[in-house]
């Protein structure tokens, strides 16, 4: 099987049952479908998170994920590039995403997005991606589109090269704002922030934390029945909501 996903990494999790989402789905364009998530003491925020999913969709924590952001006071928003296909069940994953390159597809969703923002009166823009969605994000950031910052929770930036045929190395040193990336234990040793690629990022006044107890998927995915992942889930946004607070003010 070809994945995005390192070996031993989270498998596909549903939704959690237990949780009702706080936002609402909706389309832009009555084409990309969005979960948009409002601080409930803002209604009409200046700062937005787009919230950038994996290859599994909307499934998993990424909806409470949004919430979350709400609470904090951005306009979090999510959509799906994927239009409801997943990964889930391919046999050839990488191929599949190469179906969905930045031009033509994946460009033309942020430009949605961003106007979409820019109506509700939006005038800060971050971002945070987890797997596929901190490629999308590192695209996003290099191709000069204003991101304030990024955050890439178990970042699978190798898509760059192994479905769309790409630099890798040559996309990071692109990337247009301050870039926060968390790493699982079996992610690409290269994303290290003593590593070929890793060291773009902190060269460039970013930063790269590893989580050596975590294999890739836990932010979004992983079993927060198990304290060990429950206690980095929490490290992950203790990290990520300063840094995307610092360079993306609500």
């Amino acid at each position: 099987m070809s994945s995005c996903c390192p070996p031993a990494s989270w498998p596909y999790a549903t939704a959690p049952t237990d949780y009702t989402p706080l936002g609402t789905e909706s389309s832009l364009d009555d084409a990309l479908p969005i979960y948009t998530s409002l601080p409930a003491s803002n209604p009409a925020p200046k700062a937005a998170v787009i919230v950038l999913p994996e290859v599994f969709g909307w499934a998993g924590r990424l909806k409470g994920i949004c919430d979350s952001l709400a609470k904090e006071g951005y306009l979090a928003i999510m959509p799906d590039c994927h239009r409801g296909d997943t990964a889930n069940g391919k046999a050839d994953v990488v191929s599949w995403v190469s179906t969905f390159p930045w031009e033509g597809r994946v460009k033309e969703d942020f430009s949605a997005l961003f106007s979409h923002l820019s109506s509700l009166g939006v005038t800060r823009v971050c971002s945070i991606g987890f797997c596929w969605g901190s490629w999308a994000n590192s695209k996003a950031a290099s191709e000069g589109l204003a991101l304030a910052c990024c955050v890439g929770a178990h970042p699978s930036v190798k898509l760059e090269e192994f479905a769309f045929k790409a630099d890798q190395a040559a996309l990071l040193r692109k990337v247009g704002c301050p870039m926060l990336l968390l790493l699982a234990s079996n992610d690409d040793p290269k994303l290290k922030k003593d590593g070929e690629l890793g060291s773009i990022v902190v060269g460039a006044g970013g930063e790269v934390v590893e989580f050596a107890d975590m294999t890739h998927g836990w932010m979004s995915r992983g079993d927060i029945g198990d304290e060990a992942v429950k206690r980095d889930v929490l490290k992950g946004f203790d990290l990520a909501l300063p840094f995307l607070k610092k360079h993306c003010p609500v």
